[in-house]
């Protein structure tokens, strides 16, 4: 079975082959120069999540692990 990403944006997900994700990588990152504010920065979290070789890429920023949440909260709790 071929290897497949998927992108959210909009609430609408296509899913692509593996072997597209330089070329969407690339269409991403001209996307996300060529525009601002919240639609750019939609650009950049799909392209992110792209560059780290995530399986489903988002237009949204991902939600913190619970052991990130942890040490943050930690991290807070220490400069009181």
């Amino acid at each position: 079975m071929a290897r497949t990403f998927t992108i959210t944006s909009y609430g609408k997900t296509k899913e692509y082959p593996e072997s597209q994700r330089k070329k969407m990588i690339k269409e991403f990152e001209t996307a996300m120069l060529c525009c601002d504010g919240s639609e750019a920065e939609r650009y950049r979290n799909i392209y992110d999540d792209l560059v780290a070789g995530e399986k489903e890429c988002m237009d949204t920023e991902r939600p913190l692990g619970p052991e990130l949440e942890a040490m943050i909260e930690r991290m807070f709790a220490t400069q009181k």
